[in-house]
This record gives structure tokens, sequence and C-alpha cells, in this order.
């Protein structure tokens, strides 16, 4: 596991410090000043590195006095440059691990297996669902009511609905001799008005343009065999269509409302602006 592919955009020294709780520290080591030219003779002595070992050139840096005594107390501890190359490699690996194991008790919860997710984003989408479906039901009504205008239906509109479901069948090779007509424009023009989409259970409006949906699709457009709905009609067995795509849409709208809540309540709170892996 590379800490890296879960610490996001922030510094690794933030994610030991944010997510592992700061508790560890790696020390110090000259790793600019230890290079393949004079790395035996280096480490084979016993006496710590001189203060300029730890200038860095790329950032134009040296170390303080300070920070120089800190390191003189750590090295007394070692015999060798050898030892303390082990030591500080052994930190550096180890101080990765108590963040990385409080991210796995933090997605533990949701029942995330962070091996099976390669990334915060996708810890994030999974904990969204997750919370989604902590009190969902099949049946529960989840839709965040937008403020789109309800659609009107027009004869022109009918009437191209009507000749598109004919086209539709006679490509099929279905009968059209009982489908729906323009005669049928009142009848619909009510329905489309006063019920919902029979999946989802949202209201018609001109984002969400009607249409109707056969309830056999061995039969063509009759009118006892559609029901109203805003999505394209389908070729899928019925029963296994409509539990996948009301469940799969319900689903979408909790997290939609979910989102909606947190929303209000960072701006109540005074919040907002702040992310979240819900945003």
């Amino acid at each position: 596991v590379d800490a890296l592919i879960y610490c996001t955009k922030m510094t690794l020294k933030k994610f030991v410090r944010d997510i592992g709780g700061g508790t560890m520290t790696k020390g110090r080591f000259p790793y600019e000043y230890i290079n393949i030219n004079n790395y035996a003779t280096e480490l084979d002595k016993s006496e710590p590195f001189p203060r300029e070992a730890f200038d860095n050139k790329l950032k134009n840096k040296s170390i303080s006095e300070a920070k120089y005594q800190e390191y003189l107390v750590e090295a007394a501890k070692f015999t060798t440059g050898w030892d303390q190359a082990r030591s500080y490699n052994i930190q550096d690996t180890r101080i990765m691990i108590e963040p990385i194991d409080n991210l796995i008790k933090m997605m533990f919860k949701y029942k995330i297996d962070m091996l099976a997710m390669f990334n915060m984003s996708q810890c994030a989408n999974t904990i969204k669902y997750s919370s989604a479906c902590d009190d969902f039901t099949m049946n529960g009504d989840y839709n965040a009511e937008d403020t789109d205008k309800p659609i009107n239906i027009t004869m022109p509109y009918w009437t191209a609905k009507v000749e598109s479901y004919i086209e539709q069948d006679q490509k099929k090779n279905k009968d059209s001799s009982k489908n729906v007509t323009i005669g049928d424009y009142e009848y619909f023009k009510e329905l489309f008005e006063k019920q919902r989409c029979y999946i989802c259970n949202c209201k018609f409006t001109w984002k969400n343009r009607p249409t109707l949906d056969r309830i056999n699709n061995e039969l063509g457009h009759s009118k006892d065999n559609v029901l109203p709905c805003f999505t394209n009609d389908v070729s899928e067995p019925r029963s296994i269509l409509n539990n996948q795509k009301g469940y799969y849409w319900r689903i979408e709208q909790r997290i939609a409302q979910i989102q909606c809540s947190r929303r209000n309540k960072d701006q109540s709170s005074g919040i907002l602006g702040q992310k979240s892996v819900f945003n």
C-alpha cells in the first residue's frame, strides 16, 4: 500500500500530521550528502555527520543549530552511519503506517476494503452510496423537487409521440392497429399533468419530458399497454427492468437529497465552502 495514493493533494508531512495524529517522526538523514561515490566511506564512520552535510542545495537552506543539536542527540544512539541509515529507512516507512491504519479504521465502518479502493475518490464515492443506502427503502420518495416549470403537452408534441410509437412498433413488426391515437390527446394530457413517472415517481417537467413505456414489450403502444414514464422505451424484461431502473434512480435521488440537506446545514452553520465526501 502506497501512502501517496491516499493523501490526495496534501503533502506526506500533512498526511502524517492530520491523519496519523503526528505522533511519529522519522528523524534526520543527509540523503543529499550521501551519494554513490562516498556512501561506503561516510557510512563506515562512527562520528556524526557534519552540520554542512544537511544543507539542502535544491532549496538553498541549511539546518539550524537547534535542529542539528537534536540530531547529535539521536546520532549518539548509533555506532556507525550504516545504523543511522537503517533506522532512518525503517522510520521513513513506519511513519506512514499509523495514518494508513487510521484510514482503514475510518473506512471499516462503511465496509470499505481499502485494498480494493485505489484512491480516496473511490473511497469517498463508496461512502456516499453507503450513506444513501443506510435508511433506503425501495418505495421511498426521494425526489428533490426542482423549480423547472411543468410541461404543457401540446397537440404537436402529442402528434409527434403518436407517430413515433407507430414507427417504433412497425419497425419491430408489432401490431400498431390498436396504438394510441391523436384522438387520445386529452386523456394523456391530463395523465401527464396529474401522474408521475411510474418508475421513479418524478413529476413531468420540461426537463423530464414524458413518454409512454410499454408494459409488455411484445405488444404495441396500445392504451392498455402503456404507463407514463420519462425514460426511453427499452427491450429488457419488464419485471427486471422496473426493479433496476427504480432502484438506481431512487438511490441517485437519495444522494441528491443528502447533498441538499448537508448544504443547507452548512449554510446555517456558517461553514459553506468546506468540502465533504458528498460534494
